[in-house]
């Protein structure tokens, strides 16, 4: 989509940078904390298809100084008819992605999984190397919580290509 109409007003729509400050800005106003990720949050958002998140990136992606209110974005959304897709959420994922740095953004969202996950691998052997024999439970924690990362890092992995589709 390259512009929205709402209220009669006509904005361009555009998934960039700014974009992404806009997101991220607004999130952690919302949660008081400027380490809160409102982007990866938006992504959740698209891959559990919460049509907020929807409202959200058309809304943050309006080319204007001014924003309009998430309520007046819904109500056009709704309106033209974008809720009635049911591709909407591939549809507006394909968007972000369409820009570079968006992408590299999400590229940053699997690899920063998959550290989790290796670091948690090397706390593996750590734990085992200094872990005596009537403290297996260390290990076991240990190992549960690589396989928990490996896990998180291909379901990821698995929904943001299906939802490239």
């Amino acid at each position: 989509m390259d512009e929205l109409e709402i209220n009669g007003k006509t904005y361009p729509i555009k998934f960039n940078h700014r974009f992404y400050d806009r997101v991220v800005e607004d999130f952690a106003k919302k949660h008081k904390d400027s380490n809160v990720d409102g982007f990866n949050n938006l992504i959740n958002g698209l891959i559990m298809e919460d049509p907020d998140a929807v409202v959200r990136a058309y809304r943050f992606a309006c080319q204007t100084k001014s924003l309009p209110s998430a309520n007046d974005v819904a109500n056009a959304l709704d309106e033209q008819g974008i809720f009635d897709s049911d591709d909407i959420f591939n549809d507006v994922y394909k968007e972000i992605k369409s820009s570079g740095f968006l992408a590299l953004k999400i590229r940053h969202l699997l690899t920063s999984l998959k550290q989790i996950w290796k670091e948690s691998e090397v706390a593996l052997q750590v734990v085992k190397e200094n872990t005596t024999k009537g403290h297996q439970k260390e290990i076991q924690q240990a190992t549960t919580e690589v396989a928990i990362n490996e896990q998180a890092y291909e379901l990821a992995k698995k929904q943001l290509a299906e939802l490239g589709k």
